[in-house]
């Protein structure tokens, strides 16, 4: 094998290498929103525990007499876990589709790797399919956290409406 073909080989491979990183970058942030997702999780579980605690230890019901600030909280948090849920799978099958998306480009790279070594033209094409999945796995996950955007936005417009809304 000579100088300039490996040197060629390596090139072929440091494209998958750029989509890569940029897929690292990405799960970055996705992994920050995922953590401080599963904590506000844990928080609103936590506070609607705290509020529905009785003096002695106990959980009341909700057809117990509650305060008026305890059950419009309480009605809160029953309508947000659900979205913060919903918001909380979402990422995580974004964060997946975006490994798996590594995994396919880190395979497109061995594939590359052999198929300049064999010369060998379905080995070449399998390389370039195995780069165009990858691709598009990537954009998947992009789009799965597009949608995370979206219903971020409509769960925090949900609890600042509600709040705006009271003593009115």
């Amino acid at each position: 094998m000579s100088v300039q073909l490996v040197t060629q080989t390596i090139q072929l491979i440091l494209a998958p290498v750029v989509l890569v990183t940029s897929i690292a970058i990405l799960l970055n942030g996705m992994l920050q929103l995922y953590s401080a997702t599963n904590d506000r999780l844990r928080a609103l579980a936590h506070e609607r525990l705290q509020l529905l605690r009785t003096p002695e230890g106990a959980i009341a019901r909700l057809d117990d007499k509650l305060d008026t600030f305890t059950t419009e909280r309480i009605s809160e948090i029953d309508r947000q876990i659900p979205q913060v849920m919903r918001r909380h799978t979402l990422i995580h099958n974004a964060v997946l589709t975006e490994y798996s998306a590594i995994l396919v480009l880190v395979v497109s790279m061995v594939v590359i790797a052999v198929s300049a070594a064999s010369r060998s033209g379905p080995v070449a094409t399998a390389a370039l399919i195995l780069f165009l999945i990858g691709t598009v796995t990537m954009l998947a996950g992009i789009l799965l956290f597009a949608l995370v955007v979206r219903v971020s936005d409509a769960a925090v417009s949900y609890e600042s409406r509600r709040v705006l809304m009271l003593g009115k």
